[in-house]
């Protein structure tokens, strides 16, 4: 009988998690080298306080986007274990606060990012982390591998379906169809109209979307593009 160690040098990695790892090394490379270099800003005393204080912001910024990004790709081994039970979530509050979290990051890289708080019945059946982690993976693609527009989170009730629909929309390249696929699927670096982008942060929306029951798609636009998580609409009504 093989050892555990002879087992896995014997057998090759699927496909997909073959993706996913390099799509988890492509994402963490680029923070980590700038962790690094904010560090050394932060430690070089020729710097003036105020620069060195601004560093240490920025790298803690950072470094918890790749925390972040670490933790999800756990999760996403985990959505079996029926650990993820739905429930009401009031999903206005949860992008109000997401916005006013994510806000300084945008600010660091000369972006801005609003809540369009339109008319909508807030509160649907979700997973509040997961929730909260697929917004987080729609502003972050929008901020790194979006043009320099605006962008906006939004919701929209589709009273037909019963259903509440979370868009992040920003103004980058426009996706085509055969490469949303793709990235639905695992992901990809082969992604031409963003080439900076792996695809891992809308890998993990579509993994935890059908962990709560949802679905995730995107709009295309003239000038960019609509990530979206569509929900099913809680018959609770809210206390709050």
């Amino acid at each position: 009988m093989r050892s555990e160690g002879e087992k896995m040098r014997g057998e090759v990695l699927p496909l997909g998690d073959i993706s996913a790892l390099i799509a988890a090394a492509h994402e963490l490379k680029s923070p980590l080298v700038l962790m690094r270099q904010l560090a050394l800003v932060g430690a070089d005393t020729n710097r003036s306080d105020s620069e060195r204080a601004t560093a240490l912001h920025q790298l803690t910024m950072v470094a918890d986007r790749g925390l972040r990004l670490t933790a999800d790709l756990t999760r996403t081994a985990r959505l079996d274990d029926s650990l993820f039970a739905v429930e009401p979530v009031n999903v206005q509050q949860l992008c109000e606060s997401i916005v006013r979290q994510i806000t300084p990051l945008y600010e660091q890289y000369g972006r801005s990012i609003r809540f369009d708080a339109r008319r909508a019945r807030p509160l649907v059946l979700a997973h509040r982390e997961l929730l909260s982690s697929v917004i987080y993976h729609f502003a972050d693609n929008a901020l790194h591998y979006g043009d320099d527009g605006a962008v906006t989170v939004s919701l929209h009730t589709r009273t037909r379906q019963r259903q509440l629909r979370v868009g992040v929309r920003d103004e980058g390249p426009a996706m085509s169809l055969r490469e949303w696929r793709i990235l639905k699927g695992r992901p990809s670096s082969s992604i031409t109209t963003r080439p900076q982008a792996s695809g891992l942060g809308l890998y993990i929306a579509e993994q935890f979307s059908q962990a709560m029951g949802g679905s995730i798609g995107f709009t295309r636009h003239r000038n960019g593009a609509t990530f979206y998580i569509d929900l099913p609409l809680s018959e609770q009504l809210s206390l709050l």
